[in-house]
């Protein structure tokens, strides 16, 4: 099948029904069937037209000459396509950015009559790709930037307003960027001299946590890789790692992960606890709770137990050594990864996501023994879901104390308040944010 034609299905989905990127991926079965190289390219389209959503209509409305055109939904959604290889993709030919839409506009029944248009727009574009429209200087700031790095306003305005513009710029910078992919190797089951000699050709040297995380060097889709297929890695970004390390699993321990799809937190501390210990992975959604069962088979971790359950309400009375809420967040840490989390979302959305996560950290630490730790993690730069939430939790209950992230920790991630927090605009990395709670004995 066209793969711009299976791109332009897809885009279509998500935008009726608002979702995971890759949830529309994994269920489209034309994508599953591509070769690797024209399914990178789809993935790469796909994610890039979303990312780069509200650039390439302010380009596109400069070149459509009536509201009209503007109004139409499927022509505007044709041209993001080729607007976007256009002026994102060095490595597609002009030429061949346009020919190849509007051929995919002639094969559509209602596209047919704008095959004309979608030619004119595309090359109107490439004609003035030095000198593209850019919002007035009038507008305010905010305004300004959210059309330029293609982010929502409100969330533009709250970064300025906390961040300032250096570093509002430089996180809207990072967002734009096409994001890295990490295998973590797993402890056991093969040496690091022969993963590393087995990877080399693909991936970086090791770094991070444990020096367990190899960056894929070139775009490969990982479940091609043979060294993922047999169980010897998975994939997992560094800052998930980092979480891991706040929660300084030790052997033969008993440990809670809520939360815990895909179960790349939860594998690694199944690895950890070892044989003797045990890992409970527990999430409200069977389907999600079924990618971690996936991973533990795959990598042969016969410790984990899935159990479907709201953390708010424990389905069992267990205590455990150590507990980890990586809990559901507004996403603003990796809306580099997760390109739909911009727009899937209004401003009201942290404060709903604030209220989730208190009454999931009143669930969840009822389940953590005397003297065990608890670790609230989330993938959110937003301080109602991080150092508040926190600072509310303990006020509420004082028989937990922060206590400083262990010594593992790079410094540079360590805040002066005594929280582990990686930022995109300091650190390029994903954005993760992470207390260690003790409760007393």
């Amino acid at each position: 099948m066209n793969p711009r034609k299976i791109i332009l299905t897809m885009l279509e989905a998500y935008e009726k029904h608002p979702q995971s990127l890759d949830t529309i991926l994994d269920r489209n079965a034309d994508v599953q069937r591509l070769e690797q190289r024209d399914r990178r390219f789809v993935v790469e389209i796909f994610f890039g037209v979303v990312r780069m959503k509200l650039s390439l209509d302010f380009t596109i409305h400069h070149f459509l000459q009536t509201e009209r055109l503007k109004h139409n939904e499927a022509l505007v959604r044709l041209l993001r396509i080729g607007a976007y290889q256009i002026l994102y993709m060095e490595r597609v030919p002009d030429h061949a950015s346009v020919n190849e839409t509007v051929k995919l506009a002639k094969g559509i029944p209602r596209l047919v009559p704008c095959a004309g248009v979608v030619n004119a727009v595309l090359r109107n574009i490439i004609k003035s790709k030095g000198s593209l429209p850019h919002p007035a200087t009038s507008e305010p700031l905010d305004a300004r930037l959210a059309i330029e790095y293609s982010h929502p306003q409100w969330l533009v305005r709250r970064w300025l307003d906390r961040l300032g513009l250096a570093r509002t710029k430089s996180l809207l910078v990072y967002n734009n960027t096409r994001p890295e992919i990490y295998l973590r190797r797993k402890i056991k089951g093969m040496s690091r001299q022969q993963f590393d000699a087995e990877s080399r050709s693909i991936s970086e040297p090791a770094k991070g946590y444990m020096n367990l995380f190899y960056r894929l060097r070139k775009s490969i889709v990982p479940d091609s890789i043979r060294l993922l297929q047999d169980g010897y890695c998975t994939v997992q970004s560094p800052s998930s790692g980092w979480v891991v390390a706040m929660l300084e699993p030790q052997a033969g321990e008993r440990v809670l992960d809520v939360c815990a799809a895909p179960g790349g937190k939860t594998s690694l501390i199944a690895e950890l606890v070892g044989e003797r210990g045990g890992v409970y992975g527990c999430d409200i959604k069977a389907v999600r709770l079924g990618k971690v069962a996936q991973t533990a088979k795959r990598m042969v971790l016969r410790n984990i137990r899935c159990i479907v359950g709201d953390g708010e309400r424990l389905p069992f009375a267990i205590l455990f050594d150590r507990v980890l809420l990586d809990a559901p967040c507004s996403a603003t840490g990796v809306l580099q990864r997760h390109p739909d989390a911009r727009w899937n979302r209004g401003a009201d959305h942290i404060e709903k996501m604030a209220l989730l996560q208190s009454r999931l950290l009143a669930g969840v630490c009822t389940a953590v023994k005397p003297g065990g730790v608890l670790v609230y993690a989330t993938c959110s730069l937003e301080p109602e879901e991080n150092e508040e939430q926190v600072r509310s939790f303990l006020a509420l209950h004082p028989e937990f104390s922060l206590e400083r992230p262990p010594s593992c920790i790079p410094g540079t991630y360590v805040s002066d308040d005594g929280y582990m927090r990686i930022t995109p605009y300091e650190h390029k990395a994903d954005g993760m944010f992470a207390a260690r709670l003790r409760r007393a004995a």
